[in-house]
């Protein structure tokens, strides 16, 4: 009798660039499935499986999966586990309560640490495949997600409505923000670098905002905006549209972030600022996107916008060129 692929459960509760991290491992994961449930945080496991990475989704969030914080799960989610031939669950605990009743229910579990130990120097992605049994050394080059077509006539027409022409226009995205503020280059840095670009006058700049920012950020981007029509600004939006304009850019900067982390898998070209956190450990996937390195101190007083204005610059080709 012919072996049956594996029906596979992952549970991810990261933040999208710690997700999009372990991007590596579901690929590999899945490989050998016949199927890949993810449970993540909502907009995360949305955005996988629209991208094609995941076969099916639930959000981590759902009320569905509170019991398995108790000492004692409940039947409807004993069976939709006991479902599945195997399960993964990346933590940073493989003794919490969530872990040890997802291995009571299903006996073909494993954990993965998302955080190596102190004095690794290996990439995070390659620390968590090699915990899968898979660590090639190209790893962390090799990912890439795409978007349905429908979601990238969205992006133009929208861009489109700002009086954006592909062709003639060239676009870069800006996200100033952070999870952490230590992680920030100033916001009046970007605004001062936004209005020195703005002389290129085939450039349209593109800056998104989140919930993490704060009302003072809000105004001042929002002031900014109003100073030209080639700046937009557009906050809170929905994860899966932020990843369709971004594939439409032609440039990228931002700093240590989850949505620095989704344009290296979605191939963009750019720029991404690390500060105190370690690039050789944390860096975005993928290749296109060049890391500049600072101390906190530095990220936030010492990169000036001048020597920032030089590295984006070189990156437009000349006039008669297209990106």
């Amino acid at each position: 009798m012919e072996r049956r692929s594996p029906r596979i459960f992952i549970h991810h509760d990261g933040a999208l660039g710690d997700v999009l991290l372990s991007l590596p491992c579901i690929r590999h994961i899945r490989k050998s499935a016949s199927a890949v449930h993810l449970a993540a945080k909502n907009e995360i496991a949305g955005l996988l499986l629209t991208a094609g990475a995941v076969d099916e989704m639930s959000s981590s969030d759902s009320s569905f999966f509170v019991s398995l914080y108790t000492d004692s799960p409940d039947e409807p989610l004993k069976r939709f586990l006991s479902s599945f031939d195997g399960t993964y669950v990346f933590t940073v605990n493989a003794a919490s309560r969530l872990c040890v009743n997802i291995r009571n229910i299903v006996r073909n579990t494993q954990t993965i640490a998302t955080i190596p130990p102190q004095g690794s120097m290996k990439h995070i992605s390659i620390y968590r495949l090699g915990q899968c049994g898979f660590s090639p050394k190209g790893a962390i080059g090799a990912e890439m997600i795409s978007l349905p077509e429908s979601l990238n006539r969205w992006a133009c027409d929208l861009l489109g409505k700002y009086g954006f022409s592909r062709g003639r226009d060239l676009l870069m995205t800006i996200h100033p923000g952070s999870g952490g503020k230590e992680k920030c280059w100033p916001l009046h840095s970007y605004a001062a670098l936004i209005k020195m670009l703005l002389k290129e006058s085939r450039l349209f700049v593109l800056v998104f905002s989140g919930p993490a920012e704060d009302g003072e950020t809000e105004y001042q981007l929002s002031n900014l905006e109003m100073h030209s029509e080639r700046i937009i600004h557009l906050h809170n939006q929905p994860l899966i549209r932020v990843a369709s304009l971004i594939a439409q850019s032609d440039f990228y900067l931002g700093n240590d972030s989850g949505i620095s982390h989704l344009a290296g898998v979605m191939k963009r070209r750019g720029i991404v600022l690390f500060g105190p956190t370690d690039p050789e450990l944390w860096r975005p996937l993928g290749e296109s996107l060049e890391v500049l390195r600072f101390d906190a101190v530095e990220l936030a007083c010492s990169v000036s916008v001048d020597s920032m204005y030089h590295e984006v610059i070189s990156y437009f080709p000349p006039c008669d060129d297209q990106w």
